[in-house]
C-alpha cells in the first residue's frame, strides 16, 4: 500500500532470495542476498525512483549498513516506517505463516526493537522515524497518507531542534559508535595482545583464528563480528586509534588537554555521493561541546577505572578530578554527568548493569596478564611485609581489592622469590611523627613528587655517627631507598647561595617530617641533576655514605674522567684462599671498572669469566696471602663508611690491608681489640 501511495519500487529480501536460490525459503549466504539488495539500491536511486527496502532491521547495524555505510549516486533522504506490532499479536501472526518464524527469533527481534537506547532513531541518519501500529486501525490507508502529509513538517521540526548542534568529525552516529566500541574492545584487551592463554581463548571465541595484520585490521574483525560489519572498517578504525593516540587515550599518565573532535566530514565531489542520507538525525554526541565533556569524562574513567571517592558522591567526585580540562563539566553539573554515565558507560559495556565498579583497565597503561599482575602483588607483598615499606603497605590494601574487584584472585598465590632481608624497624612500634609511620611516609612521597623543600627534624635521643646532622634542617629530599636493614630517606641539603647542596642519608625512623613548603619547590632540572649526582655517588661509594664535604661530591659527580679520578682513592689488600673465593664471586660489591681482582697462582683450577677484572699479578704461593685485590673508591667511603668495614673487617685474618697506611692500623687495632676481649679466658 505504501509503493501504490508514493510510487516505490519494493526491493524485499525474500524476493531477493527468490530470485537468487530459486525459493524465499532458502536462506543462502547472506552476503550475496546484501550485494544484490544494495546493487538494486544504488540502480534505483541512480534512476530517481523511490525505494522501499523490506526486510525486518531489528538491530541497529542492519540498519546502519544502509542509511550511513552504503555509497550511494545520489543524495537520499531515508524514512524509518516502524511497524510496531505488540509481541502478542506477532506471535499469534506467526502461527498463520506457512513458514514458521521460531519463537526465540521474534522475541529477541522484539526486544531489539524496543531497546530505549538501540532502537530506531533519527540519530541512525534517518529524517525521520514513522510508528504505525497496525493493529490500532481497520484502514490503513488513511493513517499512511495522513502520516505522508505530514513528513516535511516533522522532518524541518527536528532539522531546526539541531540547527544549533556544532558538527565534527564524530557527529554520525555510525562513527561514534564505532569509536566507542573500538575504545571498549582495547580497554578490554589492550593492544589486542594474546599472550596469555586466557586472553587468546577469549578472543578466539569471538574470531577464530585470530585475524592477521595490524591493530587496525585485527581489530576490524573483531568489531565486525562482536557488533556488526558496518563497524568494521579498517580505514576508519585507523583513523580512529590516531586520534585516540592524539587526544591522551593511550598515555600511561593521566591526560589534561582538552579533547579535540576532528573537523566535520564535508561530502566529496564526483560520481558517489558520501555515505549516509540528507537530513538526517544526529546523535547528542554529534554536539561538538557534548562529545567533548562526555569523551573528557569516558578518557577519565578509561584511564583511572577505579577512581572512587569515600563520602563523596560519585558524580560530585569525577567532575572535580576533571574540571581544570577545558570543556569538561562544570561544577553543578552532576545531574548531567549522571544521565552521560546512564546513556553513556552501561550502554555501550564501560561498566556493568547495577554495578559502580568497571571491572576493566586502562588501555594506556600496558596491563599485564593476571599471572603477572599475581606476581606484582607477591613483590609488593614482600616490600610490605619483610621490608615493612611503608608505602608498599598502603599500596598492598589498594592492589588487593582493585584486584578482587578486576576478578584476580591472590589468596592461593605463594610468591616465587621472597625477600630474606628484612627492616629492624617496626613501622607499628615508632614514633607517631617519624618518617616510617605510614601517614608521614604518604607526605614525604608527596614532597619528592612535588619537589618541595622541607624541614625535617632529627631525634636527640637516636643513635648518630660522628658527622650525623642534629636539630632541625632543611632539604630537598630526593629517594627513598631500602639498604641492608632499612629505608633512608636521601635528601640534598638546602644551600644558601649555592645551586648544589651536599646530599646525604638517614634511616627514615631517626626523622621527622615538621614542615612541607609549599611555596618552595625547585624545577624539575634541578631535581633531575640532584639525583643524576645520587645515582652517580651511589655507583661509586657502594653504600649510602656520602661524606660531609660538598666539593668532595662535586668533584667526584665531575663530567671530567680526570677530575673524578682525583677523588678517588686506592684500597689494596690481600687475601688468603678461602676468603679471596668469597672476595671474588662479588663482581658487582664495587663498581667493576674501579675493581681489580689477582690472577690465579699456577695450580688453581678455580673458573672466572674472561671479562672478569682479574688483572693483578698473584704474589708468591709461600705467601699466606698471595690474592691481591684493588678498588678505587671515594675518599669519604675508606675514611668512614660503616658498611666498608662490616665487610672488609668481617673476614678477620683472612685479609691484610696494604693501603691506605691508615685503614691498615685501623684493621691491626681492630684485630688486638678483639683478642683483648678473650686474652684473660684462654
Amino acid at each position: 500500500m505504501l509503493a501504490e501511495l508514493t510510487g516505490a519500487v519494493v526491493l524485499s529480501t525474500d524476493l531477493l532470495r527468490r530470485e537468487l536460490f530459486g525459493d524465499a525459503a532458502v536462506q543462502g549466504p547472506w552476503r550475496d542476498i546484501e550485494a544484490l539488495l544494495h546493487q538494486r539500491i544504488q540502480e534505483s536511486v541512480a534512476a530517481g525512483t523511490a525505494v522501499i527496502v523490506d526486510a525486518t532491521h531489528a538491530r541497529r547495524p542492519w540498519r546502519l549498513v544502509l542509511t550511513q555505510a552504503l555509497a550511494l549516486p545520489a543524495p537520499v533522504e531515508w524514512i524509518g516506517w516502524w511497524l510496531y506490532t505488540p509481541l502478542s499479536t506477532c506471535l499469534q501472526w506467526n502461527q498463520t505463516r506457512k513458514r514458521l518464524v521460531p519463537e526465540p527469533v521474534i522475541r529477541e527481534m522484539a526486544a531489539a526493537l524496543a531497546d530505549p537506547v538501540f532502537g530506531p532513531s533519527r540519530a541512525e541518519g534517518m529524517a525521520s522515524v514513522v510508528a504505525v501500529v497496525p493493529t490500532h486501525v481497520r484502514e490503513l490507508e488513511p493513517l499512511l497518507r495522513d502520516e505522508l502529509a505530514r513528513l516535511d513538517h516533522r522532518i524541518r521540526s527536528a532539522r531546526n531542534r539541531e540547527n544549533r548542534f556544532a558538527l565534527h568529525g564524530y557527529s554520525r552516529l555510525l562513527d561514534v559508535e564505532r569509536l566507542l566500541y573500538l575504545l571498549r574492545l582495547l580497554a578490554t584487551y589492550p593492544d589486542l595482545d594474546a599472550a596469555d592463554p586466557a586472553t587468546r581463548a577469549e578472543l578466539e571465541a569471538i574470531v577464530s583464528p585470530l585475524p592477521e595484520g595490524n591493530l587496525a585490521d585485527r581489530a576490524a574483525a573483531y568489531l565486525r563480528r562482536l557488533h556488526g560489519e558496518c563497524y568494521g572498517d579498517a580505514t576508519a578504525i585507523r583513523g580512529d586509534l590516531a586520534w585516540l593516540e592524539a587526544n591522551g587515550f593511550c598515555s600511561p599518565e593521566p591526560a589534561l588537554a582538552p579533547i579535540k573532535p576532528p573537523p566535520a566530514v564535508v561530502a566529496p565531489k564526483g560520481d558517489a555521493h558520501w555515505p549516509g542520507g540528507v537530513n538526517g538525525g544526529y546523535p547528542p554526541l554529534g554536539d561538538a561541546p557534548v562529545f567533548v565533556r562526555v569523551f573528557t569524562l569516558l578518557r577519565h574513567l578509561v584511564q583511572q577505572p577505579f577512581d572512587r571517592a569515600a563520602g563523596t558522591p560519585l558524580p560530585e567526585h569525577l567532575i572535580s578530578q576533571i574540571e581544570t580540562v577545558p570543556g569538561a563539566y562544570l561544577p553543578g553539573e552532576a545531574a548531567t554527568l549522571r544521565k552521560d554515565l546512564e546513556k553513556l558507560l552501561t550502554p555501550y559495556g564501560f561498566r556493568s548493569r547495577n554495578d559502580n565498579v568497571r571491572h576493566g583497565y586502562a588501555i594506556g597503561t600496558a596491563l599485564l596478564s593476571a599471572n603477572r599482575l599475581r606476581e606484582i602483588h607477591g613483590v609488593v607483598s614482600q616490600a610490605a611485609g619483610r621490608l615493612a615499606d611503608p608505602s608498599a603497605q598502603d599500596l598492598l590494601v589498594e592492589l588487593e581489592q582493585r584486584l578482587t574487584w578486576g576478578g584476580v584472585d591472590t589468596a592461593m598465590a605463594s610468591p616465587v622469590r621472597a625477600f630474606a632481608n628484612r627492616s629492624i624497624v617496626s613501622s607499628a612500634l615508632v614514633r607517631p611523627d617519624s618518617l616510617a609511620s605510614e601517614r608521614q611516609a604518604e607526605f614525604l612521597e608527596t614532597a619528592i613528587v612535588e619537589r618541595r623543600r622541607v624541614e625535617l627534624e632529627r631525634y636527640a635521643s637516636v643513635a648518630s655517627f660522628p658527622d650525623s646532622p642534629s636539630g632541625s634542617f632543611r632539604a630537598w629530599p630526593l629517594q627513598l631507598l631500602f639498604h641492608n636493614i632499612g629505608w633512608y630517606l636521601v635528601y640534598e641539603e638546602d644551600s644558601v647561595g649555592r645551586a648544589e647542596g651536599l646530599i646525604r642519608s638517614e634511616r627514615i625512623d631517626r626523622l621527622a617530617l615538621r614542615r612541607s613548603e609549599r611555596g618552595y619547590r625547585r624545577s624539575d632540572d634541578a631535581h633531575a641533576d640532584g639525583l643524576r649526582r645520587l645515582e652517580t655517588l651511589l655507583h661509586l661509594s657502594g653504600g649510602i655514605y656520602f661524606g660531609d664535604d660538598l666539593n668532595a661530591q662535586l668533584q667526584l659527580c665531575s663530567p671530567t674522567p680526570k677530575t673524578r679520578a682525583k677523588a678517588l682513592v686506592t684500597l689494596r689488600f690481600c687475601c688468603q684462599s678461602w676468603s679471596f673465593a668469597f672476595i671474588r664471586e662479588g663482581l658487582q660489591r664495587y663498581q667493576i671498572e674501579h675493581t681489580r681482582y689477582s690472577k690465579a697462582l699456577p695450580g688453581d683450577t678455580w673458573w672466572h669469566h674472561p671479562k672478569a677484572p682479574h688483572v693483578l699479578e698473584a704474589g708468591s704461593a709461600a705467601d699466606t696471602h698471595p690474592y691481591p685485590v684493588e678498588l678505587d673508591l671515594p675518599s669519604w667511603t675508606v675514611a668512614r663508611d660503616v658498611d666498608l668495614r662490616n665487610w672488609l673487617f668481617g673476614f678477620g685474618a683472612g685479609i691484610r690491608i696494604e693501603s691506605p697506611t691508615e685503614l691498615a692500623a685501623e684493621h691491626r687495632a681492630w684485630l688486638e681489640r678483639g683478642l683483648a676481649v678473650y686474652a684473660n679466658s684462654l
